[in-house]
């Protein structure tokens, strides 16, 4: 069943159960009230044929005229004695005398159903010749009945009315809530046939619900085209950066196979190149699998002191790379975090300051506020500001000759800010031309 029919469905059918509710109240409630007035109307008469009875004997046949003053016009007086057998009844109708009767020596009322129609009885105990009589006072309710049916006729064709607008309604209801999905079904359908990202029209809509789907969808869009934009790149960045050594290494093969078995030098050479080309190879696949698993569930978080940290690395590039690195660290600053990841950290950043700088290297480690800083400053070449706005880009290089020169491959900042924000902490670069760069990594303690 489509979504629309749906919809008008279940309006139909609740606004069907609500005019059921409401015109059977209204039916009910007023043939009570009706009962309950015509009752009340009925004790005065009988109040007053009580009063006849007190002094006309109704068995004198020639004196009931006095009682059709107050005689109920489709109705009887019957007086019941205490044996609970009828000593008289007058009435304009014999029909009414079939009505069922008993005695009783209280002042009683009732409505009852009976041979398909509404009687209100009455019943008036009355002192007369010594004994107690009950006299019974019975009416048909005819006008009631009528005004009942009438009533009845009235609430269903009303019922029909209604029912009429709420069939258009539903089905109007149902366009209007309809039409944003159907556009969003139309728009995705659209992408799909044509590989082109499209977005939800939300211009001169009102604030409402379906207007935060099409909102939400197009910020969708706008995240999966990013991402797909990113990883058509990275594919792309990854395959150039896997050609250049594949191609050393097979030329190297070549030689290799045509020159080698005759030629020491040339033999050596190869076989340096390819090794040298193998580890860049699996440097960069090891950096590219670092990027891959970009999920938080894999840090081992502990306390760890990050001038520690800061002061290991210092002390192993010092000795790897012969330079001068001055570590400044506040001790005892603990952050939680994998020291293992935050050691590759400071490894990339100190390892991209000496690729790019040849003097004093510095390494400040304190606390602001409530965070832990750690800045790796380096007094090289600097950066510009295109430059600092994509540093931390996947593949980017500030000077791809240089960099490929280097043995750069523009991943390492990308890892170290990925990182960075998998322990919920921030990476920055602050540059100039020709007066280096700081680094700042900002954790939280």
């Amino acid at each position: 069943m489509k979504l629309r029919t749906r919809i008008q469905l279940y309006i139909i059918v609740t606004l069907v159960i609500l005019l059921l509710i409401v015109n059977m109240s209204i039916y009910f409630l007023f043939r009570q009230v009706s009962l309950h007035n015509s009752v009340d109307r009925l004790h005065e008469q009988g109040r007053a044929l009580a009063e006849t009875a007190a002094t006309v004997d109704w068995k004198d046949t020639s004196r009931t005229s006095l009682f059709q003053a107050d005689l109920p016009t489709e109705g009887l007086v019957r007086f019941i004695g205490s044996d609970g057998q009828s000593e008289g009844v007058i009435t304009r109708a014999e029909k009414y005398r079939e009505l069922p009767f008993t005695f009783t020596s209280q002042e009683q009322d009732q409505t009852y159903y009976h041979n398909g129609s509404w009687y209100a009885e009455v019943s008036i105990p009355v002192i007369r010749d010594n004994g107690i009589y009950s006299m019974q006072v019975a009416e048909e309710l005819v006008s009631l009945q009528q005004t009942l049916q009438v009533l009845k006729y009235c609430l269903t064709i009303a019922g029909l009315i209604i029912l009429i607008p709420s069939i258009l309604g539903g089905r109007l209801l149902g366009s209007f809530l309809l039409r944003p999905i159907l556009a969003l079904t139309s728009t995705m359908q659209a992408i799909r046939k044509s590989g082109k990202w499209k977005r939800m029209e939300t211009e001169n809509r009102s604030h409402d619900e379906l207007h935060a789907l099409s909102e939400t969808f197009n910020e969708m869009v706008d995240q999966l085209e990013e991402n797909f934009t990113k990883q058509q790149q990275f594919v792309s960045d990854a395959s150039h950066e896997l050609k250049t050594p594949i191609s050393i290494i097979k030329s190297y093969s070549k030689l290799l196979d045509r020159w080698g078995a005759d030629d020491p030098a040339v033999q050596q050479e190869s076989v340096q190149a390819i090794h040298s080309e193998t580890e860049r190879m699996q440097a960069l696949v090891d950096q590219l699998l670092i990027l891959a698993k970009d999920d938080p569930e894999l840090l081992q978080k502990e306390s760890v002191d990050l001038g520690s940290i800061a002061e290991t690395c210092a002390a192993a590039m010092e000795t790897a790379y012969q330079r001068e690195i001055t570590v400044r660290t506040e001790r005892g600053l603990m952050v939680m975090a994998d020291s293992n990841m935050l050691k590759q950290v400071v490894y990339i950043l100190l390892s991209n300051s000496i690729k790019y700088s040849d003097e004093l290297i510095e390494i400040t480690v304190k606390a602001e506020r409530n965070e832990a800083i750690l800045s790796v400053t380096d007094y090289g070449e600097g950066l510009d500001d295109k430059d600092q706005r994509r540093i931390f880009d996947r593949f980017y290089r500030v000077d791809k000759a240089r960099t490929r020169e280097k043995g750069g491959s523009g991943l390492g900042l990308a890892i170290a800010k990925q990182l960075v924000e998998l322990h919920d902490g921030e990476i920055e670069v602050a540059s100039s031309l020709g007066d280096g760069s700081t680094f700042t990594v900002r954790l939280p303690i």
